[in-house]
C-alpha cells in the first residue's frame, strides 16, 4: 500500500469517528431536552431526597401540618340546589271581606315586622256589619225602654190586682213584660254575634280593622320578607284571592333535583353541604352544612327528577328564596382506611408524593397509593401510617424545590 493511500484511509477514518461522535453527543442533548420536557429527573433518589427549610423558609413558604388518620369517606353526589320559602313558615293572606285596595305598603322582597300594615282596603262586607250594628244597638235601646215600660206596668197591676186592675189584666202585663225581657235578649244576642264577627272574622293575626269606618288593614303575622304581591291600588279583592305572601326567611329549604338512579343512593340523615355565593369578589365562604331531611320516593312527572330536600337555618339572610347554588350531597357509598387532605398529595415521575415531617424542619417525600378522593380528603391505601405529620400547605412549594435540585444536580 502507497504512503497516500494509507494517510486517506486514516483521513477517512477520522472523519467517520467525528461524525459518529457528534451523532451520538446530539442524541444525547435531545433525550436531556425531552426529559425536562416533560418535567421528569433524571436520577429517582435525587428525586426522593428529604428537603431541609430554615425557621425563615417554613414561615415564607407557610409550611403547615395535618395528622394522618383513621376515618370514613364518604361519596359526595354534585347536584345543583335552588333555596325556596319554607312552606311551613309561609302564610298566604287572603282578605276577610270584598271591596277595594286603598293603599299598599310594602314591595316584594322587603323586610317587614310583626304586626306592620301591608295594605288597606275598604271592606264592604265590614261597612254592612257596621250597619247592622248601628241597627241591632238602636233596637236594643228601644226594647230596653220597652222592656222598662211593660215591667212598669206590671209592678202597677200587681199592687191593684182585685181592686181596680182585674186578674187577668195582670195576667197580660205579665207576659207583655215577659216578652219584653225576651226581646232585650235577642238584640243583645245580635250584639254579641256583631263583636265577635268583628274580634274573630275582621280581626286575626293577618288583618286588623278600623273602629269606626270600613277599613280593614292586612298585617304581617310574624317577622319575614314580602315573597309576593298580587294586587294594586283601587283593584277589586274579595276572600278568594291571594293579596300577599309573608315568609319567614329564617328558615329556607334548600331543594336538589336529582335523577333516580341517584336518589336511590342517598338517606335522610345525610349531610349536605353547599356553597354559599362570596360577598365580595376574591371573597369566599365556607360550604353551609345541612343534614338531608327527605328524599322523595317518587320522581317529578315533568322532569323524570327526584326532589331532596334539606331545611336550613337562615338568620343573616345570606339565602334569598330563587337563589341557585352548587351542592355536595352524602352517599350511602363508604370508603374506610387512612385519611390526609387532598392538597398534600403531589405528583412526581407519575407518582403519587406526599411531604413526611421526619425530623426538625425535615421533610421527607414519601411515595404513597391513592384511592378515593372526595371533599378535599384523600383516601391513602399505602405508604403511611397514622400519625405522620403531612404537609399540606406548602407542599407544591417543596415540590418545586426537589425538582429545581433534581436539574442543578444532572
Amino acid at each position: 500500500m502507497s504512503l497516500r493511500d494509507c494517510r486517506a484511509r486514516q483521513s477517512t477514518s477520522t472523519t467517520q469517528r467525528a461524525f459518529l461522535h457528534t451523532t451520538l453527543r446530539n442524541l444525547a442533548v435531545a433525550a436531556v431536552v425531552a426529559l425536562l420536557g416533560t418535567g421528569q429527573c433524571f436520577a429517582e433518589e435525587t428525586v426522593l431526597k428529604p428537603i431541609t427549610l430554615s425557621e425563615n423558609a417554613l414561615k415564607t413558604e407557610n409550611i403547615q401540618f395535618a395528622e394522618a388518620t383513621f376515618g370514613t369517606l364518604s361519596h359526595m353526589l354534585p347536584a345543583m340546589a335552588r333555596v325556596t320559602p319554607d312552606t311551613t313558615h309561609t302564610v298566604a293572606i287572603h282578605p276577610a271581606g270584598s271591596g277595594k285596595v286603598l293603599s299598599i305598603a310594602v314591595l316584594p322582597g322587603q323586610s317587614v315586622h310583626k304586626g306592620q300594615a301591608l295594605l288597606e282596603y275598604q271592606n264592604h262586607a265590614l261597612h254592612i256589619a257596621r250597619l247592622q250594628e248601628t241597627q241591632t244597638r238602636t233596637a236594643l235601646v228601644a226594647a230596653l225602654a220597652a222592656q222598662k215600660e211593660a215591667a212598669d206596668a206590671y209592678g202597677r197591676a200587681r199592687a191593684l190586682a182585685g181592686t181596680t186592675v182585674s186578674a187577668g189584666e195582670t195576667l197580660r202585663r205579665q207576659a207583655a213584660w215577659q216578652q219584653a225581657r225576651e226581646n232585650v235578649a235577642a238584640r243583645q244576642a245580635e250584639i254579641g254575634v256583631l263583636e265577635h264577627r268583628f274580634q274573630e272574622e275582621y280581626t286575626s293575626p293577618t288583618e286588623e280593622h278600623a273602629t269606626q269606618d270600613e277599613t280593614s288593614t292586612l298585617i304581617a303575622p310574624f317577622d319575614g320578607t314580602v315573597t309576593s304581591l298580587t294586587t294594586a291600588i283601587a283593584a277589586d279583592v274579595d276572600p278568594t284571592l291571594v293579596l300577599v305572601t309573608v315568609s319567614d326567611t329564617q328558615h329556607v329549604w334548600v331543594i336538589s333535583d336529582v335523577t333516580p338512579q341517584d336518589a336511590a343512593l342517598l338517606a335522610a340523615g345525610g349531610t349536605q353541604q353547599t356553597v354559599l355565593p362570596p360577598p365580595t369578589q376574591g371573597a369566599s365562604l365556607p360550604p353551609l352544612i345541612s343534614r338531608i331531611e327527605t328524599v322523595d320516593t317518587v320522581a317529578d312527572p315533568a322532569t323524570g327528577l327526584v326532589r331532596v330536600l334539606s331545611r336550613v337555618q337562615n338568620s343573616n339572610n345570606s339565602l334569598r328564596p330563587g337563589m341557585v347554588l352548587n351542592s355536595l350531597l352524602q352517599t350511602t357509598q363508604t370508603s374506610k382506611g387512612l385519611l390526609i387532605p387532598a392538597q398534600a398529595v403531589q405528583t412526581l415521575n407519575n407518582q403519587a408524593v406526599v411531604f413526611v415531617k421526619t425530623g426538625t424542619n425535615i421533610f421527607t417525600p414519601t411515595a404513597v397509593t391513592v384511592g378515593q378522593e372526595e371533599n378535599g380528603q384523600t383516601l391513602i391505601l399505602s405508604g403511611l401510617k397514622a400519625g405522620d405529620q403531612i404537609v399540606t400547605q406548602g407542599s407544591i412549594a417543596l415540590k418545586g424545590m426537589l425538582v429545581l435540585s433534581g436539574m442543578d444536580a444532572d
